[in-house]
């Protein structure tokens, strides 16, 4: 899988990025905010609306869109907590320890492993303003090549190791008993696979003659296989978005909103039939007239509603760092994304790869 060459393809990203940047002259060309989506391991097979683009097509031009994101996760319940710290040894799980925490007879969640998702997107401008869109996921999942990258980073700031210790390295474990779903998983449950595709359309309308434009999104993920476990929910999500976009000489201003309506299972769990809003801002300023720097913030409610468990309920807050440049008809970007609050249910670090070709304007 693509993950095998993910950090020398992370290298390559930034070697590319400087090797893109040239003196500014004149107007910034603005490309908008980071496309990147939620990687949290109960949201990973919902629909969701990734901020939108500010790059617009000529009609009857078209583009391809390939993100890649990768996600570290360690997340567990205080009780599965306080069971790992009574067993004392740095280990791994075992089938007992599943299934003494699904005995616990309380909810309970530990979620330990690396999730991979390589987003492939084809645009179609089918009008000035209009446009329509097809994406296709695939999956991947691992155990932790960043666990120590992340334990070593908690250490260097004083960060605590959240329950790190507790439990082995390199491993991709989950057990959770949420909402009366019993689950429990000792080892990847799938190598990888595609998951549903996902039609959309966006349409812009500028506001006047001012520098601002609003941004409506609407999108579907179509579960044609049916359920697939650690693939597909196995049924359909609809999505809304709007933006606000003002794109000036140097920087960018973004703010957009949307709301999913989601079902079905998500790592074995029944989440349930849910709205799911999100909000996100985010500022792009113009480091060269073709490379450009992106600090985005984003909020969103959990998937995970039907559990006394506060910690994985409570909203998840997440910030996104990103260099991004365009060469011609090649857009390409690299970001790095960050929890602030609520550690307990969102991904500790997320990387993501951009790599966009548009097609020329007639």
């Amino acid at each position: 899988m693509f993950l095998n060459r993910w950090p020398a393809a992370a290298a390559i990203a930034l070697v590319v990025l400087a090797l893109a940047a040239t003196p500014a002259q004149g107007q910034t060309e603005l490309m908008g905010p980071l496309r990147i989506r939620d990687m949290t391991p109960f949201d990973i097979l919902r629909l969701d609306m990734p901020p939108a683009h500010a790059v617009t097509g000529s009609p009857g031009t078209w583009a391809i869109e390939a993100g890649i994101s990768y996600a570290n996760n360690f997340m567990m319940s205080d009780n599965v907590r306080s069971y790992l710290e009574r067993q004392g040894d740095r280990r791994a799980l075992t089938q007992t320890d599943m299934d003494t925490i699904l005995g616990l007879g309380e909810d309970a969640y530990y979620v330990d492993g690396e999730l991979a998702l390589l987003d492939l997107t084809v645009h179609y401008a089918a009008s000035r303003r209009t446009s329509v869109y097809l994406t296709l996921p695939f999956y991947d999942f691992t155990g932790g090549r960043l666990d120590s990258t992340v334990e070593g980073f908690h250490s260097t700031f004083g960060l605590g190791d959240a329950g790190r210790k507790l439990v082995a390295r390199n491993r991709f474990q989950a057990v959770a008993a949420l909402g009366g779903e019993r689950v429990s998983v000792l080892d990847s449950p799938v190598d990888g696979g595609v998951g549903d595709p996902v039609v959309g359309v966006r349409h812009d309308r500028p506001l006047g003659e001012s520098r601002w434009s609003l941004v409506f999104d609407g999108a579907a993920k179509l579960a044609v296989r049916g359920e697939r476990p650690f693939l597909s929910t196995g049924s359909n999500d609809y999505g809304v978005q709007v933006s606000l976009q003002g794109e000036f000489e140097r920087y960018g201003i973004y703010l957009g909103a949307s709301v999913v309506r989601t079902d079905g299972p998500v790592l074995g769990v029944d989440l349930g039939s849910h709205l799911i809003p999100t909000v996100m801002v985010a500022f792009e300023a113009g480091l060269t007239r073709s490379t450009n720097v992106i600090l985005q913030l984003h909020a969103s409610e959990s998937a995970v509603r039907d559990t006394p468990i506060d910690e994985i309920k409570a909203n998840k807050y997440q910030a996104s760092l990103g260099l991004r440049s365009r060469r011609g008809n090649l857009l390409y970007g690299f970001a790095v994304t960050e929890n602030v609050a609520n550690y307990q249910n969102t991904p500790d670090i997320g990387l993501s790869i951009t790599l966009a070709w548009i097609a020329p304007q007639p």
